[in-house]
C-alpha cells in the first residue's frame, strides 16, 4: 500500500524503482495507510504543522548556536577541491621516495654495524665508556692530591700515603700504557720523595725515641723499593729471582742503617755545635795558657772543664742512644755468628768478596776518634787534679757505656796523651774504680742488703692486699661463714677502710719481716748450693736474663725454698697467730700487745706457736714448689717472648743520661724482665695455693679456735665429719687470688731492687757495678 502510495505521490522525472524509494517517506506512507480517513483531514495536518514547527525551532537553535562551526566547515569543504590534488601529489612523490628511502637505510647499516671498523663508532664508544665511567675517573685523578694532602697535611699520616702509593702502583702495573695513570704515577712519585724527606728530617730531631724511629725506619722500608726503580730492574734481571732478592733486601738495609747512623750523627754534631760558646772560651784559656808558657804556674781551665764535661756527657748519652737503638732497629746488622742459614749462603755463594760489614762496624771508631781528638786538643788546659779526675772518671764511663754495646775504647785510652802526668792519672783512677767495685760487691752479697729488699717487697703486697687476706680469714674461720656474708660484715663497720685495713700492721709486720728471713736465707742458701757442682745448672741450660739471682737445679731450687720458707714460718709464728686473730671476728683484741697478754695468758707460750705443723707442712711444699715453678716458668716464658736485641742483652745505659734510645731501651730492658717475673710468679702462685690451701684451711682453724681443734690431724677430721671435704678449700678463691698477686708482687719488686742495685749503683757517672767490672 505505501509502495503504491510512494509511486502514485512521486515526481514525475525521478525512478519509480523501490530500491530508489525513500526509507523515511515510505514509513511515513504505512503510517498513513493505517489511520482512519477521518484523520487525515482533522489530526494529521495539526501534526505536520507541530512537527515543521519543531523542526524549524530545531534549525533556529542549531544555527544560533554553531553557526561558526557551519561556516568554518563549510569554508573547509570548499577547499577541498584544492587540497585533495595536493594530497594525491604528495602522495605519488612518498611513493617514489621509499626505494631511496630503503637503500638509504641498507647502506647505513652495512657501513655502521658493530663489525665494521667506523672511527665514529669508535669514538661514540670512547665517549659511552667515558660518560659511563666519569666518577671512577674523577676518583683516580684525586689520587695525587689525597696522596700530597696526606704527606703534608697535619695531622700527617703515613701509613694512609703509603696504601695510597700502593694502589697507584698496581694501577700503574695494570694500565702500563695509559697516560693518565703515567702522569699519576709521576705525581705519586714526587710525593713519595717529599715524604722520604721528611722521613729522613725526622730521623735527625733532637729527642727521638725507639718506637718513633722504628715506625720511621719500617715506612722508609717500604717507600725506598719505590725510589730505587732502576736498582730494583737490575736486581730482577740477577742470576735467579732468591738471590736478587736477597742481595736486594741486604742493600736496602745497609742503605736504611747507614742513612740511620748518618741522620743521629748529624742530630750528635748539631748538639755539640750548640756548645760553641763553651768552646770558644776554652779556646780562649788554652791561648793564655800557651801565651804565659808551660814554665809558669797556670791556675786556669775552669771554662775549658765545663766545656769538656757538657761535651762528655752529649757525646756518653747520644752514642749510646745511637748505637743501641741501630741494635734494636736492625738486629740483622749487628748479629755476628759464623754459622745459621746466613752463613751457609754466604758459603754457597760464587762472589770471592767478603760480604760488605755492616755501618756500625767503624761508627763507634769515627765517635772515638771524635772525643779523643777533642779530649787531646783541651785536656792538657786543665790542670785542677780534681777536675782532670772527675772528667777522667767521665771518660771512663763513657767507655763502659759503649762498651756494654760492644764499642768498648778504654784501650784507646792507654795511648791517650793528655799532659806530662797523665800515666799516674789513669792508675789512679782505675784503683778507685776497683775499690769501688769492691766495695759495691760486699753490700750486693751481704746478708742486709737481701734483708732490706725482702723487706721492702713484703710489707709492699702485705699493705696493698690486706682487704683479701681478710676476707679469707673471715670464710675460713668458721664453716657457715662464705664470701658474700663476710663483705656484708665488713660493710656493716662504721668506717669501712679501717675495717678492710684491720690487722694491716700485724700482717705487714709479719710478711714483711717473713720475706725478709725467708729471701735473705734464700740466698744464702742458693749461694752455697751454686759453688756444689751436683746442685748447679748444667752447662747447656741457659738461664733467663729477667733474674740476677743464682741458678740451680729443680731440685736445689725445691729444697732451698722449702727450708727457708719452714725458717721464716718458725720465726715469724708469734706475728702469724696474731695477725690470724686479730683478724678474725671471734676476737675482740684492741690493739697487738692486748692480743699478746691475752694469749700468753690463756695458751702461755705454746699458743704463740699454735698451728706451727700445719704452717710448716703447708708453706715448705708451697715455698719449694714456688721456686721451682717460678724458676720454670720464667725459662719458659723468657723463650716464647724473647726480649729485642737491645734489651736481651741487659743492657741499660747510666743513671742520668743516656739519651731518649738509651732510656727507652732501659725501659724496655727493664719491663720485659719485670713483666717475666711478675707473670711467672703469678702462674707458681696459682699452682701452689690450690696444692697447699688444706693445710691452710687447717691452720686457720687451729690458730683461731685451739680449744676445739688441738692438732692437724684431729682438726682434719673433725672439719671433713661436720662439714664435708670442700671445707679443706674454704677460702680457696680469695687465697689463691692474693697468694698469686702477693708473693709475685714480692718475688718481682726483689729482682728488681737487685737488677737495678746491680747495674744502677755507682759514683758521679753512675756507670755501677756492671761497668765497673768492664773497666776492670
Amino acid at each position: 500500500m505505501a509502495d503504491l502510495l510512494y509511486e502514485l505521490l512521486a515526481p514525475p522525472g525521478q525512478p519509480s524503482s523501490r530500491t530508489a524509494a525513500d526509507p523515511s517517506a515510505l514509513e511515513y506512507l504505512t503510517t498513513l495507510a493505517s489511520q482512519p480517513l477521518s484523520s487525515l483531514g482533522s489530526s494529521e495536518p495539526q501534526a505536520l504543522a507541530q512537527s515543521s514547527h519543531g523542526l524549524l525551532l530545531s534549525l533556529q537553535a542549531l544555527s544560533k548556536k554553531s553557526h561558526k562551526q557551519i561556516i568554518e566547515s563549510a569554508s573547509h569543504h570548499a577547499t577541498l577541491r584544492t587540497t585533495i590534488p595536493a594530497l594525491a601529489a604528495s602522495t605519488a612523490e612518498l611513493r617514489n621516495s621509499i626505494p631511496k628511502l630503503d637503500s638509504e637505510a641498507v647502506r647505513f647499516s652495512t657501513t655502521y654495524n658493530k663489525s665494521s671498523d667506523s672511527d665514529v663508532l669508535a669514538r661514540r664508544k670512547k665517549a659511552l665508556l667515558l660518560s659511563r665511567n666519569v666518577e671512577r675517573l674523577v676518583d683516580v685523578l684525586e689520587l695525587p692530591t689525597l696522596l700530597s694532602s696526606s704527606i703534608s697535611t697535619a695531622p700527617v699520616n703515613y701509613s694512609s700515603a703509603l696504601d695510597l702509593n700502593g694502589h697507584i702502583r698496581r694501577l700503574h702495573s695494570i694500565y702500563p700504557k695509559s697516560p693518565l695513570v703515567a702522569s699519576i704515577s709521576t705525581q705519586a712519585d714526587e710525593a713519595m720523595r717529599t715524604m722520604a724527606a721528611n722521613l729522613i728530617l725526622s730521623l735527625k730531631a733532637p729527642g727521638l725515641k725507639l718506637a718513633a724511629s722504628l715506625r720511621t725506619i719500617s715506612w722508609l722500608r717500604r717507600v725506598l723499593p719505590d725510589l730505587e726503580a732502576a736498582a730494583a730492574a737490575a736486581a730482577t734481571t740477577a742470576a735467579t729471582p732468591g738471590t736478587s732478592a736477597g742481595k736486594g733486601h741486604d742493600s736496602q738495609e745497609r742503605v736504611l742503617g747507614a742513612l740511620f747512623l748518618v741522620c743521629r750523627l748529624a742530630t750528635l754534631m748539631t748538639m755539640l755545635e750548640a756548645l760553641e760558646p763553651l768552646r770558644e772560651l776554652a779556646d780562649q784559656e788554652k791561648a793564655r795558657q800557651k801565651a804565659i808558657g808551660s814554665g809558669n804556674a797556670w791556675s786556669g781551665g775552669q771554662q775549658t772543664e765545663r766545656y769538656l764535661k757538657r761535651y762528655i756527657e752529649i757525646f756518653r748519652e747520644q752514642s749510646f742512644a745511637i748505637v743501641s737503638m741501630f741494635r734494636s732497629i736492625f738486629p740483622a746488622a749487628t748479629a755476628v755468628t759464623n754459622d745459621g742459614p746466613a752463613a751457609e749462603a754466604a758459603a754457597q755463594s760464587s762472589d770471592p768478596l767478603e760480604p760488605m760489614p755492616s755501618a756500625l762496624a767503624t761508627f763507634p771508631l769515627y765517635l772515638v776518634d771524635m772525643l779523643l781528638e777533642t779530649l787531646r786538643m783541651y785536656m792538657p788546659t786543665v790542670r785542677d787534679q780534681a777536675a782532670r779526675d772527675s772528667l777522667l772518671t767521665q771518660v771512663l764511663y763513657c767507655a763502659g757505656s759503649l762498651g756494654r754495646l760492644g764499642g768498648d775504647f778504654g784501650l784507646f785510652l792507654a795511648t791517650l796523651d793528655v799532659g806530662p802526668e797523665a800515666e799516674d792519672e789513669w792508675v789512679e783512677v782505675v784503683k778507685r774504680h776497683r775499690a769501688l767495685a769492691g766495695r759495691l760487691e760486699s753490700i750486693l752479697a751481704s746478708p742486709a742488703f737481701h734483708f732490706a729488699a725482702g723487706l721492702g717487697s713484703g710489707v709492699l703486697s702485705a699493705v696493698l692486699l690486706q682487704p683479701i687476706d681478710l676476707l679469707k680469714t673471715r670464710v675460713q674461720q668458721s664453716g657457715a661463714h662464705t664470701l658474700a656474708a663476710a663483705i656484708a660484715d665488713i660493710r656493716a663497720a662504721p668506717r669501712l677502710l679501717p675495717a678492710l685495713w684491720r690487722g694491716a700492721v700485724p700482717s705487714a709486720l709479719r710478711t714483711g719481716f717473713g720475706s725478709a728471713i725467708y729471701f735473705t736465707s734464700l740466698n744464702a742458701i742458693r749461694q752455697s748450693a751454686a759453688r756444689i757442682s751436683p746442685l748447679s745448672p748444667n752447662s747447656t741450660s741457659t738461664s733467663s736474663s729477667s733474674s740476677s739471682l743464682p741458678k740451680l737445679s729443680n731440685t736445689s731450687n725445691l729444697l732451698a725454698g722449702a727450708v727457708a720458707r719452714s725458717l721464716a714460718g718458725l720465726i715469724l709464728m708469734p706475728l702469724t697467730v696474731l695477725k690470724v686473730r686479730y683478724e678474725s671476728t671471734l676476737y675482740s683484741y684492741t690493739s697487738l700487745a692486748s692480743a699478746a697478754r691475752d694469749i700468753a695468758a690463756r695458751e702461755g707460750a705454746r699458743g704463740f706457736f699454735a698451728g706451727y705443723g700445719a704452717t710448716a707442712i703447708r708453706d715448705a711444699p708451697y715455698a719449694g714448689l714456688y721456686v721451682l715453678f717460678y724458676e720454670q716458668s720464667k725459662k719458659r716464658l723468657a723463650a716464647l717472648f724473647p726480649a729485642s736485641s737491645s734489651s736481651s742483652s741487659g743492657e741499660v745505659s747510666q743513671r742520668g743520661g743516656g739519651g731518649g734510645g738509651g732510656a727507652e731501651a732501659e725501659a724496655l730492658s727493664l719491663s720485659h724482665a719485670a713483666g717475666i717475673n711478675f707473670t711467672s710468679g703469678v702462674l707458681s702462685g696459682i699452682v701452689c695455693s690450690v696444692i697447699s690451701n688444706p693445710f691452710d684451711a687447717v691452720k686457720t682453724r687451729i690458730q683461731l679456735q685451739p680449744g676445739q681443734y688441738r692438732n692437724m690431724v684431729q682438726a682434719v677430721r673433725r672439719m671433713v665429719g661436720e662439714e664435708g671435704v670442700r671445707a679443706l678449700w674454704d677460702g680457696l678463691a680469695l687465697r689463691m687470688s692474693r697468694k698469686a698477686v702477693s708473693s709475685a708482687l714480692a718475688w718481682t719488686v726483689y729482682e728488681e731492687l737487685i737488677r737495678r742495685a746491680e747495674g744502677g749503683w755507682g759514683g758521679s757517672g753512675s756507670g755501677g757495678r756492671a761497668e765497673a767490672r768492664s773497666r776492670l
